[in-house]
This record gives structure tokens, sequence and C-alpha cells, in this order.
């Protein structure tokens, strides 16, 4: 077992037996010339011990440090293993008594746990699934940025036009955005034209809104509590968020219709999206989260993946059922893919998916846990529609 303690430009590896026994710490460089060194140090280990003929990998996920370094051993036919981060945080005192951290203690801790058989086998996407997880987490990292920059523009409304708000539902609307760019200030919605105002915002609304709202937001101009002093200062920043919120939702759509067009050469897509309100945007990223389907033998495992297995709480001569909560989910998975398939449960609360969820709120189980319990399910209907090449049958799901 080989250890690597991952670093952006110097990494550190260490030789184990499964009898404990430790090789000295081998320091390397992140290119092709530290790459080689590090495999004459494994192959130089192996001969030191005969009864051994190959070696395997373990190291903790560092970003994306170590990327290029498992592919050039996986091409080579190594196996590699994943140490979570967690588990070497609280392992690290363990180990030696001591809190002392050094590249060398990391590395032979990873390889340690891995002894131990604490490690997972390192599963890379390939392909359009690599490429549908990297287009998954740039969406992701987008709607982020884009929330930042929405936070901001309600700063400066809150300054400018605090009654504004409450005549829109949502300040991202394509109404309310419209009027920020055209009166975002109480001065200017009272110096322009009411007729102007009302066709404009008519257009915008896609004619849900016009006359009656257009008097409200007049109204509210004339008794306005907004600052005067810097108001102009304001409407620039204002102008500049308008313009990269603008910027983002458009980056936001090519990476959803890249991400659609990736998913058309998954040949079992149509079965996934057979499944009621589960959209293409979602199945991209649950794909390229999980990678391909066929290589799970079990859902259990997907759910592994994602956190949302479940971990029984118990103390003492109390049974679980007796203590609460008796039983939770682990969240030692994948954060987003959690969310994901937490916000694709949601939209199901009217589809056959949603009956376990609807029988657990009648029995008055928490909101959260059904909604949980239903991803779950979605997880195993995923899986069993890949796995026997099938489309949703709402009628199997109900039985």
């Amino acid at each position: 077992m080989i250890g690597v303690d991952v670093a952006k430009w110097n990494h550190v590896a260490v030789a184990a037996l499964d009898d404990g026994w430790m090789a000295k710490p081998e320091r390397f460089t992140n290119d092709v010339e530290g790459f080689s060194a590090l495999w004459r140090y494994c192959e130089e280990a192996v001969r030191e011990v005969e009864r051994y003929t190959e070696f395997v990998v373990g190291f903790e996920p560092t970003g994306h440090y170590g990327e290029a370094l498992a592919r050039w051993l996986s091409e080579r036919g190594v196996k590699l293993f994943q140490v979570q981060p967690l588990h070497t945080k609280r392992a690290k005192e363990l180990y030696d008594g001591t809190w002392r951290k050094t590249d060398a203690k990391d590395a032979a801790l990873v390889a340690d746990l891995c002894r131990q058989g604490k490690a997972k086998p390192w599963r890379p996407p390939q392909g359009v699934f690599a490429e549908l997880r990297l287009l998954g987490r740039t969406r992701e990292q987008m709607v982020k940025r884009r929330s930042q920059v929405l936070n901001r523009v309600h700063r400066h409304v809150d300054v400018l036009f605090p009654e504004l708000p409450k005549l829109f539902g949502k300040m991202d609307s394509p109404a309310c955005l419209w009027w920020l760019r055209t009166v975002p200030t109480p001065e200017e919605v009272l110096a322009a034209r009411r007729r102007t105002l009302i066709k404009g915002l008519h257009k915008a609304s896609h004619h849900n809104l016009g006359e009656e709202r257009v008097d409200a937001l007049r109204a509210a101009a004339k008794r306005s509590v907004g600052i005067r002093d810097g108001a102009r200062g304001h409407r620039a920043v204002l102008m500049q968020h308008l313009d990269e919120l603008d910027q983002l939702t458009a980056s936001r759509c090519a990476i959803e219709a890249e991400m659609v067009g990736r998913l058309e050469q998954v040949d079992y897509a149509p079965n996934l999206l057979s499944i009621p309100r589960l959209g293409a945007t979602t199945t991209a990223i649950l794909l390229g989260e999980f990678g391909d389907l066929r290589g799970y033998r079990h859902s259990r495992q997907l759910m592994s993946m994602a956190g949302l297995d479940l971990v029984e709480v118990s103390s003492g001569n109390k049974p679980a059922e007796d203590v609460e909560p008796s039983r939770i989910i682990s969240r030692r998975g994948r954060r987003y893919l959690r969310q994901v398939l937490y916000l694709a449960s949601l939209r199901m609360g009217m589809d056959a998916l949603a009956g376990p969820r609807a029988r657990m709120l009648d029995a008055k189980v928490i909101p959260k846990k059904a909604v949980l319990a239903n991803a779950c399910r979605l997880v195993r209907v995923m899986h069993a529609l890949v796995r026997d090449g099938a489309f949703f049958d709402a009628a199997r799901i109900m039985s």
C-alpha cells in the first residue's frame, strides 16, 4: 500500500505493509519526472518484500491537485483508493498520540487507513460523464454568483426605493428588472410619463402587469423614504449589478443547453427522463455526480455516495426507537449531489413517486424526513430503470 499526501507542487509518498511496517517517505514533484520517481519508489518497495508482486495507491482528495497524478497512475493499471478527509482529520491524533501535522505523517496515515480497509475505490468519471460533472459544477458556481449579485441588487434598492420590493413578487422577475433599468429611483418614476411606464411594464411582464401596478408604484414613489444623497452613485453601481446579473443568466442558460446536448449522448437518458418532473438539467447533474449508473451493483452505493444512507442512534439500554432522532442520514457524501436530490424530491410532490411521502406526512412524520425518504426512492428508481432498461411505470411504482 502506497499512501500519498497530495499538494500543489510536491507530493509525499509512504509505502506500508499489512503488518504495519512503513518505508522511508519519498517526496516527488507534480510533473512527469516526479511521477516517474514515484513509480521507481513503488517498484523498489515491492522488490524489498518478496511476497508482494503489485502495489495499490491511496490518497486523500485535496481539491484538483491530485487529478493529474491519479489519471497518470490509472492509465498504468494501478488500483487507486480514496480516504475521506474527515477520517484522516479524526485519526491524526490516534495515529501517534500527538496533534503534530507533517506531510510525511499525513501520507503514512493515509496508507494506514487504506491498510485497515477505511478507503473506497476511486471512480473517476469517464467520457461524457466527466463533461457533465464539470458543466454541472460550473453551473452551481454560476447560480451562487448570481445569488450574490442579486443580494447586492437588493441592498441598493433598499437604499434608493425601499417600497419597491413589496410591489413585485420577485426581484429578478423580468418586470422588476425592466423597472430597475428604466426608473430605479422615485424621482425618475415621478418624472417619467405614466403611459410610457404602463406600455413598458405591460410588455416586460408578458401582459400580466399594467395600469394598476404602475399607479401603485407611482403612489409609493411619492411617499418614498429612499435616500437622496449619493443616489447617483447607488444608481450607477446598480446598473453594473444588473448587467452582471444578465450576463450570469445568459451564461447559465448556455451551460444548461450544453448539458442537455451532452445528455443526449447517454443511451439510457430517455429511461431516466421518463420519470415525471425530472428535467434534463437535473438528470444531467445527477449523472455527472454519480457517473455511469451501470457501474453500481446496488442503489445503496448511490445513496452512500450522496450521504443519504441511514445511521442508527441509540444510547444505553434504550433502543433506537426511543432516542430522538433514532435514524438519521449520515451526510458523509457529496453535498451538492444531496442538495440536487432533495430539490428534485420537492418538485415531485404531486406525482407517483410522492405516494410514500404523502403517507408519511399523514402519519405525522417530519416533512423533511418525508422529502429525504422520497429522494432515496428516486435514487432506487433511477438505478432500477437503468439496470432493467425500462421506462417509468407509475402503476408498478405504487404497487
